[in-house]
């Protein structure tokens, strides 16, 4: 990777995954995460928050997937941890 390429996408090559990622916080890390290069799992609880932020992201040349979730059940976060890896 060139000094370029590590500057602007210091994430490039990289996953995040970013729980209430369809609004607000959660929302704003996920958009930064993927400006800086890394490919970001969404998770929540609103289907249609984390399609319009994936779609956000991915207009601006960022990649990131879309993972309905809910923190509560606990055998859907190991589940999701797998998905996203």
């Amino acid at each position: 990777m060139s000094p370029v390429e590590s500057a602007s996408n210091p994430l490039s090559g990289d996953v995040a995954l970013v729980t209430g990622a369809s609004r607000g916080i959660g929302r704003s890390i996920a958009i930064v995460l993927a400006k800086a290069g890394a490919h970001v799992g969404l998770a929540a609880r609103d289907l249609g928050g984390l399609e319009q932020a994936a779609e956000e992201i991915r207009k601006s040349g960022g990649s990131a997937s879309v993972h309905p979730f809910d923190v509560a059940d606990v055998q859907a976060a190991d589940d999701l941890i797998h998905a996203v890896e």
